[in-house]
């Protein structure tokens, strides 16, 4: 065999090597993903379940901090529409924790992580510049979550789940942390308004409780009474 033949045929085996190297180690890499179940979807499901119901508990400490508000306080003025907010965005997070519930136990899982508490700092100091600054890192926390779920769950319709809840969470952040950080304030015409009587106003504050529609309730996707814009007028 000449030189430029054994190259070539060391070329070959060498090539041939690497190929099957490269498909061994796809198949390495394949087997932990088909090893799992959807059972496996029950663990991330349980603990956004557990997130959202503390969730819930931490709105109801924020409204009771709301309730107790004086006039003494610098934002007592928008006392009624923190409140409003707070209130609707408590809705949406029950919303939320219904359908973790309800996907749970399409896997045959049972909802047992309890009704959740309040996530409140020992040394947490009333106040409604407080009580805004709470739920924006709350709901920061919220969205963090939602998004890291996506990356574990294994059912497409959880993962779906997880992402268009966790649009939501991101929506509740970027308002509350605009209002943190002083960027936005309340419409003039809601100052010193009861929060009962905000309610409307409240809602078009992130109106969907989900970014799409999912297991029958609306997303931003339903334009029913919530089209897109017409630019071209």
């Amino acid at each position: 065999m000449t030189e430029e033949l054994s190259r070539r045929a060391a070329l070959r085996r060498a090539t041939a090597a690497a190929s099957l190297g490269l498909a061994t180690g796809l198949l390495t890499r394949a087997s932990p993903a088909l090893a799992l179940s959807p059972q496996d979807d029950l663990a991330p499901l349980k603990a956004l379940l557990t997130a959202e119901r503390n969730a819930i508990k931490t709105y109801d400490a924020a409204v009771s901090v709301l309730d107790a508000a004086t006039p003494a306080d610098p934002l007592f003025p928008f006392q009624g529409i923190v409140k409003a907010i707070a209130l609707h965005f408590r809705q949406q997070h029950t919303e939320h924790a219904e359908r973790l519930a309800r996907y749970i136990t399409r896997l045959a899982g049972i909802d047992d992580v309890g009704e959740g508490a309040a996530q409140v700092p020992a040394d947490f100091v009333p106040g409604i510049k407080n009580v805004i600054d709470l739920a924006t890192n709350a709901e920061k926390a919220a969205a963090i979550s939602y998004t890291d779920a996506q990356k574990s769950l294994v059912l497409a319709d959880n993962a779906e789940l997880a992402a268009t809840i966790g649009a939501v969470e991101s929506q509740h952040f970027v308002v509350l942390n605009l209002a943190a950080s002083g960027f936005v304030t309340p419409p003039a015409s809601t100052v010193n308004q009861p929060a009962d009587a905000l309610t409307a106003v409240a809602a078009r504050f992130v109106p969907r409780s989900f970014a799409v529609a999912v297991d029958g309730a609306p997303g931003l996707d339903d334009e029913t009474d919530l089209p897109f814009y017409d630019v071209t007028r």
